[in-house]
């Protein structure tokens, strides 16, 4: 999961770096999540043996050892840290979305900065409660973290209601930050495929809501009402979940890569002009950019060369009811390229015949 995490993470720096755009408020977030997860699973690694180690004390398979109490006060308080940052993680990703859909949202009117701002109030509330609602699980939180005294059927009954009630904000925020720009995507002007592909990449959040679903019906299932939540569940899910949030969290910087793979490129001359396909109609192939371009007879009668001419396709349309109808006009052209300037004298276009000089 560090790995995957990684590669989502260097990929955004990568990106960053190349199209040499300066750091938002969406990317310090990001890569605070990042950095919070990256804690987070040092600490698992760090107090999972010790943790296995109690765990087989506790079945009896083996006896105490001479600082098992201080390595049980290590693990409870080393469970508290990880906890914490688990939701810093999570919540640094969700405001991370919410700081790119608020700049989505400029010139929008205020109802959508309205909504903006309570969904991010709730994700700020949901935060603290989440902490909160871990420090109160224990009746006296300071003599655990001293001394390692969080047992008892309160004890595990407060546990268990901090998992599920982090469970229930986690999801309502992840629904509220994934609704919140469908209906600004929807009523944009673009091709509908496209339009799906944006409502696809918001709606990713669903990915987050099912792996937390899985992680709070794991974690419930192997967990008693007499007993607080397995620890080696609660590592494994946590990290799992964090890992894939980050990913997600990431998709919106790695679409520009979808825009470069879909978008024609366009070759351009040493003057920093389109550069035309040699190969078109009409192109000179002599002479490099330059473009060779023939003389258009129009009259009443639709000769060949209008209607093969693939500068004038229409030999029906409006410009040659114009010069059919109109018994004089004057048409002056004069095309300037760098300081050579040249110009075409008056032609004189009546009702049998119209020229038209094309450079």
């Amino acid at each position: 999961m560090i790995v995957l995490a990684s590669i989502f993470v260097f990929a955004r720096v990568g990106i960053q770096a190349w199209q040499r755009k300066a750091m938002e408020a969406q990317d310090y977030l990001i890569y605070f999540a990042f950095i919070f997860f990256v804690g987070m699973t040092i600490c698992y690694l760090a107090i999972i043996p010790k943790i296995y180690m109690i765990g087989k004390v506790t079945e009896g398979l083996r006896a105490p050892w001479e600082t098992m109490q201080a390595d049980v006060v290590l693990y409870i308080r080393m469970m508290f840290v990880t906890s914490t940052l688990f939701w810093f993680s999570l919540w640094s990703v969700k405001l991370s979305l919410l700081a790119l859909y608020r700049k989505l949202m400029e010139g929008l009117p205020r109802v959508y900065l309205r909504l903006w701002w309570a969904v991010f109030i709730f994700c700020l509330v949901s935060l603290v409660g989440c902490v909160v609602s871990y420090v109160v699980s224990c009746p006296d939180f300071s003599a655990t973290l001293s001394r390692g005294e969080c047992s008892g059927p309160r004890s595990f009954r407060g546990q268990q209601a901090s998992l599920y009630m982090s469970y229930g904000v986690d999801t309502l925020s992840d629904f509220m930050i994934m609704f919140l720009p469908i209906r600004l995507v929807w009523n944009l002007q673009m091709p509908r495929g496209q339009k799906m592909a944006v409502v696809a990449l918001f709606a990713s959040g669903f990915v987050c809501i099912a792996f937390a679903t899985l992680r709070v019906v794991q974690i419930g299932m192997r967990t008693g009402k007499h007993s607080a939540p397995s620890p080696t569940w609660l590592a494994l899910w946590s990290i799992i979940e964090t890992a894939i949030a980050i990913g997600i969290g990431c998709c919106p910087a790695l679409a520009v890569l979808y825009r470069i793979s879909h978008t024609q490129h366009v070759p351009y001359d040493s003057h920093g002009y389109v550069r035309h396909n040699q190969s078109q109609p009409g192109s000179n192939r002599k002479g490099g950019d330059a473009i060779n371009m023939n003389t258009l007879t129009v009259g009443t009668a639709r000769s060949k060369a209008s209607r093969n001419d693939p500068y004038w396709d229409d030999a029906a349309g409006s410009q040659e009811e114009l010069a059919v109808d109109t018994k004089r006009i004057r048409v002056t052209t004069i095309v300037q390229q760098d300081t050579r300037q040249s110009s075409i004298s008056p032609s004189k276009i009546s009702r049998d015949e119209a020229r038209s000089h094309i450079i």
